[in-house]
């Protein structure tokens, strides 16, 4: 074997090698991981271990290394809750994002949140990866849980329900105007399908919420209005984020961890750290989104276990 042949091997060899080891950091590099944590319920009678099982999740989470954390409501009994809630993620490596649930935020609107957590719905980039966070509280009236039919909205959290979708129009260009135009065209729009955003560098865009929009089947097994977002706010934002390019949607709000194909999306309901009227496992949730828009679920649990969705 001449000199130079060697050479050849040996650069050869050496680029395979570099290949394996450099690989399987590339192709990390092509995904966004993002924890999602959701009701919380510090300062909740029935959930006297939330403090320390959050403790635990801000742990778990650690250990997985995500891009992000979002935090999907239902955080607090009361503002000092909240203010024990954010101490304790200050434990997280990655920076977390906020939403609130039905019990932050009530009938009479947003005001105490944004005093302590800034604006409650807001769009931000993770890598190639643009989320649309909404405070589903202002499409609608949660505070009566027994409510046969849902209760009237304020004015106050009317008004700022019209701002949030105004807002979301406008990510994509859509003013209100043109909504109204397109509306009976975007009728007949039954698979959701659209182009992903491009807005902020990004490729690929989903939504985070507090309340699903729609159900999983039959569960909730309860035809009370307070599980989902209802009447003619679904109907408006749902028809905005499919203009939007969103197929996605990671939601909280039921303490059961589930993913499932409804209206038009995916949702991926996030279990809670801190109580289940259903039984369900308590934990979180580690959402994997690749380039191509797929987005893969895994249901972490605090007891250890896991499962993918």
């Amino acid at each position: 074997m001449t000199k130079t042949n060697l050479v050849r091997i040996v650069a050869i060899l050496g680029a395979l090698l570099l290949f394996i080891l450099v690989s399987p950091y590339m192709h990390a590099q092509e995904q966004v991981k993002i924890a999602q944590l959701s009701d919380l319920h510090l300062g909740l009678a029935s959930a006297p271990e939330g403090t320390e099982n959050l403790r635990k999740a801000v742990q778990m989470i650690n250990q997985r290394n995500p891009d992000v954390v979002v935090v999907t409501g239902d955080i607090g009994e009361r503002p000092s809750a909240w203010g024990e809630a954010k101490d304790i993620l200050k434990g997280l490596k990655a920076k977390v994002y906020y939403i609130p649930g039905n019990h932050d935020v009530h009938s009479d609107g947003p005001g105490k949140w944004k005093s302590e957590f800034g604006d409650d719905f807001y769009k931000f980039q993770v890598k190639f990866v643009t989320v649309y966070a909404l405070d589903s509280q202002v499409l609608g009236n949660w505070d009566v849980f027994n409510a046969r039919q849902e209760p009237p909205m304020s004015a106050t959290a009317k008004s700022a329900g019209d701002e949030m979708l105004n807002w979301l129009g406008g990510q994509g260009g859509q003013t209100q105007q043109a909504e109204k135009k397109d509306k009976k065209k975007d009728k007949h729009d039954k698979k959701g399908q659209g182009q992903p955003a491009q807005g902020d560098g990004g490729t690929v865009a989903i939504a985070m919420q507090h309340v699903p929009a729609e159900r999983d089947g039959a569960f909730p097994n309860d035809p009370k209005p307070y599980w989902t977002v209802n009447g003619d706010y679904k109907k408006r934002e749902e028809r905005l984020l499919k203009q939007l390019g969103v197929h996605d949607i990671l939601a909280g709000h039921w303490h059961d961890g589930r993913v499932f194909d409804a209206g038009g999306f995916r949702w991926h309901v996030a279990p809670a750290t801190s109580w289940s009227p259903f039984g369900a496992k308590l934990g979180f949730a580690i959402h994997t989104i690749t380039p191509d828009g797929h987005v893969s679920t895994e249901l972490v649990y605090l007891d250890g276990s896991s499962e993918k969705k």
